[in-house]
């Protein structure tokens, strides 16, 4: 009998790219999630809300593993509240129906968000210090499954913290297909010098290294970063897509200081028409925070990252226009 993993989240970017790679491995793959899913992949959906105790129960019922993935992310429309809810407490549910149900083994996709922004890179050890209300939420779960590791001897724990995590087929909402979307249509205009250091987690990269720290899972709670290397700065990151997309890069940018009072202007007609834009006081400052983080850990354990940093955009790009606007890649690229 083929052993049974649990992915919660599993209709969302990540847990929808994790299931077939589980399943190819002979596992039998069920899925949770507040979105319905029609992946081959999943043998049994179950669609509901986790933060439901009888939802949460149904979930695990049977299950040997479980990839904790549900969470709420988002840089715009999500409170303080959706935030606890949904990364907080849906997480107390979880463990607490995974441990009536005798679960062992667990991986949690925590974010490298419980850490702040840095301008030298840290690593595990660096202190929680999140700035906003989905770090904040994302530690606070993490400290349960270590709680759950010390009550529960026979646990296996392994935590997972990724960054900025893209690739093709990324949903609008994320930073780098909105970037790559502002700059083919010419909307882009680089805001401040392009210096901050931006750590990213390609997809493949991701699932490449989650599958390489599963295999090497031990009793008690075990952390990692995870990042590709090398970190690009914005500027470098912005000039990389232009040439993909075959298009010039300007030489100039708009001083932080001139486009801040223009974002509290499109913050302020957001929050009275309901409308999400693209330029917004907490996405300026987010471009220009640096997120700089070391995963050496992972890759002193000998894990080799499979796409390099260029292939990664390189292919990003190329989904994006193909799936959006039925167009290829410039022929240099």
């Amino acid at each position: 009998m083929s052993r049974s993993i649990l992915i919660t989240g599993s209709s969302g970017y990540i847990g929808s790219r994790l299931a077939p790679q589980l399943s190819e491995r002979g596992y039998s793959i069920r899925g949770v999630d507040r979105e319905r899913s029609d992946s081959d992949d999943v043998e049994r959906f179950i669609h509901g809300d986790l933060c439901d105790t009888t939802v949460a129960k149904d979930a695990v019922a049977d299950t040997d593993q479980i990839f904790h993935l549900a969470a709420a992310k988002g840089d715009w429309g999500i409170s303080e509240e959706e935030y606890y809810r949904d990364n907080l407490e849906a997480t107390e549910k979880v463990i607490d129906a995974g441990k009536e149900a005798g679960v062992k083994d667990w991986v949690f996709f925590s974010t490298v968000s419980t850490h702040g922004p840095h301008h030298e890179p840290v690593d595990e050890e660096a202190d929680f210090n999140p700035i906003n209300p989905y770090g904040a939420s994302k530690a606070e779960a993490e400290q349960l499954f270590h709680q759950l590791a010390e009550e529960e001897s026979e646990a296996r724990v392994l935590i997972i913290r990724p960054s900025v995590v893209y690739g093709p087929g990324n949903p609008p909402s994320t930073n780098i297909y909105r970037l790559i979307d502002a700059i083919y249509n010419r909307r882009f205009a680089m805001v401040g010098p392009g210096e901050a250091i931006k750590s990213t987690s390609y997809i493949e990269n991701l699932l490449d290294a989650t599958l390489f720290l599963m295999d090497r899972m031990e009793r008690g709670a075990q952390t990692y970063i995870y990042v590709d290397e090398p970190a690009l700065t914005t500027g470098t990151l912005v000039e990389r897509i232009y040439r993909l997309l075959g298009k010039t890069p300007t030489s100039w940018h708009i001083p932080l200081s001139m486009a801040s009072p223009i974002a509290t202007v499109s913050d302020l007609a957001a929050e009275i028409t309901g409308i999400d834009f693209p330029i917004t006081a907490a996405r300026i400052e987010k471009f220009n925070r640096p997120t700089n983080f070391d995963a050496s850990k992972i890759r002193e354990e000998g894990f080799e990252q499979p796409v390099s940093n260029m292939e990664a955009l390189r292919q990003t790009a190329k989904w994006h226009l193909h799936h959006k606007y039925d167009e290829p890649l410039p022929v240099k690229a």
